[in-house]
């Protein structure tokens, strides 16, 4: 119509051909486009604003030509024809309506009704359809179908599943029918919906099977793979499809390829993709194009970046560029998801390993400290109570050898004194004996140590009677344990540490402590999705020692080894003093750096990074930063 539009007037005798005569041709055109009424999605259609502006032109032309009386009573019989037509449809759905009124009024049946019904439908059929009609009946048994329609929950399609797969053959109606109702039902076991390459009935022939497929999607959770290429898919179905993929939220992947499906149908299922944030990969070839369906798929990829894989043909340079970059910009987005997923994926594990950490037991809780019967813990007063006497005796001794000397016209009156002065076996045993750490199950036992140590440093004279206080010494250490004394020191007021005092305490420097636990480490580098690690730490005899988990550690030997094996990394504050420093903003974060400014050969694993300072991050660890700081502490001592 536009090309005519543009010929020279020396060609108007050739569209006088086309359009002149009775002109019913543009009067036709013309009733149509004026009786047109668009839906809310296509009100902004520009088709029907051009085709109407070109009749405009041919009107005026045919007019100039002498034909404006013969176009005004054509344009007159065409709105009069269609608003037979129109009446006419409105006259049937009113007959059928008084029919089925009728047949309630009389006590018909619903077996009659359904009856007239059908036969109305046959009529309406095109010869074509009927043929089809009539074919399609031989390939379903109508009992089967009303045992699949009476199912109302998807456990009890699961009785027919073998008797529909076993008819796929013979009855392909049985079968199709069954899968559209399970997904009708929506059964959580259906999650790939395949009718690759079998024909299905036109949706005016067969209402339970395509209709019911586009009707179905809308509210169907579970189906992942809806795949319906080649199947006859026809343009009505694709259309209520389309508006089904706006609600649908589980649809990752869907083929329409080689169907019935025209431009703007398929511009409504581009539409429709746009919002759907599920979607994955859409293919759609040897179905319709044109350059506002490529328009449509390409503002879908904009605003849809879940939309990965798009099988379109796409014949304009343009449009096929700004696609494919499209598609790498989802593509690489969704790669950053599965990354950050695995990410979160990795750390939660990680976070659940830690409570197991592989030889390292986390410290019991108050609650969790093992039952004791009323004889042991009076057991363990008793012998409390003997070491304390030992320590007493011991402590009256060291008194009188500090004490300034007597005149010697004064031993007499000191040997009166007797008891107070005389060197008992208790004293002389703690001296010739040296005291030996308590043990309870290979571990010193805190309060034992604190008892004996200070007794060996002050008895080193011999004494008169060693005998008792010896065996007593005995006695207690093997009596006496770490978690015995603990619980000693709550029960009895008087402990050990009140008659050690502040003085007796010792000013030695702290053994290096050892510990395991995992840490968030800081990359070196800023990198494009992270920049702190998630690893295990071992700080073993002056080394932190560092891998990517705990499972990775081949064995406690390794720690000795000057590369210890699987190792990520390590710190040796052996060969370089460090200074531990808090974060002040944040409560979980401390650093490590060199005093020096520079790590010395060996400290490091990698010596490239001699004046990198180390940042931790203690967030889900199993210690507080203070523990780790104090550990760490231990080490420059």
């Amino acid at each position: 119509m536009n090309m005519m539009v543009t010929k020279t007037s020396e060609n108007r005798q050739q569209l006088a051909d086309i359009f002149g005569g009775d002109c019913s041709r543009i009067a036709r055109i013309r009733t149509v486009l004026d009786e047109v009424v668009l839906s809310d999605m296509n009100c902004n259609d520009q088709r029907v604003r051009t085709c109407t502006e070109a009749c405009e032109t041919i009107e005026k032309v045919l007019e100039d030509m002498g034909l404006g009386w013969c176009l005004k009573k054509a344009q007159d019989e065409q709105k009069a024809s269609f608003t037979r037509r129109r009446s006419s449809i409105d006259r049937e759905d009113l007959q059928k309506a008084v029919l089925q009124i009728e047949a309630q009024a009389t006590g018909a049946t619903e077996a009659e009704v359904e009856a007239v019904q059908v036969v109305e439908v046959e009529e309406r059929l095109s010869p074509k359809a009927k043929k089809a009609a009539d074919a399609w009946a031989e390939c379903y048994d109508e009992d089967f179908v009303k045992r699949v329609l009476a199912c109302q929950q998807p456990g009890e399609l699961q009785a027919l599943e073998s008797e529909a797969k076993a008819s796929k053959a013979t009855k392909l109606g049985n079968w199709m029918i069954w899968m559209v109702h399970r997904a009708h039902l929506d059964d959580p076991t259906l999650v790939k919906f395949d009718f690759t390459n079998l024909k299905m009935p036109e949706g005016n022939v067969e209402p339970l099977i395509s209709p019911k497929l586009a009707v179905a999607m809308e509210s169907n959770t579970h189906i992942e793979h809806l795949l319906m290429g080649c199947t006859n898919l026809q343009d009505q179905e694709a259309a209520i499809l389309a508006v089904s993929l706006r609600s649908n939220r589980s649809l990752k992947v869907l083929n329409i390829d080689t169907n019935v499906i025209q431009p703007l149908t398929l511009e409504s299922i581009a539409n429709g993709t746009s919002v759907n944030e599920a979607l994955q990969e859409l293919r759609c070839n040897n179905t319709a194009n044109g350059r506002l369906v490529t328009e449509a798929f390409l503002r879908a990829l904009k605003s849809n970046p879940s939309l990965c894989k798009l099988g379109y043909p796409v014949t304009d340079a343009y449009f096929r560029g700004e696609i494919d970059k499209q598609l790498t910009r989802n593509n690489d987005a969704a790669r950053k998801r599965r990354l950050e997923e695995k990410r979160r994926k990795e750390a939660g594990e990680a976070e659940s390993e830690a409570a197991e950490t592989k030889g390292y037991p986390h410290p019991p809780k108050a609650d969790q400290q093992p039952e004791r019967s009323p004889e042991r813990i009076k057991e363990v007063k008793e012998t409390v109570k003997e070491v304390l006497e030992v320590k007493e005796v011991i402590t009256k001794k060291q008194e009188l050898e500090e004490a300034p000397q007597l005149p010697e016209a004064e031993p007499a009156m000191l040997s009166e004194a007797g008891p107070t002065t005389e060197t008992s076996p208790e004293l002389k045993e703690a001296a010739v004996e040296p005291a030996e750490p308590c043990q309870a199950e290979a571990e010193p036992s805190p309060v034992a140590e604190d008892e004996l140590k200070e007794p060996q440093a002050m008895t080193e004279e011999p004494c008169d009677e060693p005998e008792r206080a010896g065996s007593s010494l005995k006695e207690a250490r093997s009596k006496v344990s770490a978690s015995d004394c603990e619980h000693a020191r709550t029960d009895i007021p008087g402990t050990i540490e009140a008659f050690l005092g502040e003085g007796s305490k010792t000013s030695a420097p702290l053994p290096m402590r050892n510990l395991r636990g995992y840490l968030y480490k800081k990359s070196p580098g800023a990198r494009l999705l992270k920049s702190w690690d998630w690893r295990y730490f071992v700080l073993h005899e002056g080394r932190l020692i560092w891998w990517r988990r705990d499972r990775d550690i081949p064995a406690d030997e390794v720690f000795s080894h000057a590369d210890p094996e699987g190792c990520k990394g390590f710190i040796n504050f052996k060969v370089s003093r460090a200074r531990i420093m808090p974060d002040e903003q944040n409560p979980l974060v401390f650093a490590i750096e060199s005093v020096d400014g520079k790590w010395q050969e060996g400290s490091l694993k990698d010596m490239s990074d001699a004046q990198r300072t180390f940042e931790f991050d203690c967030t889900k660890s199993a210690h507080t930063r203070e523990e780790w700081m104090d550990a760490l502490r231990s080490t420059q001592q």
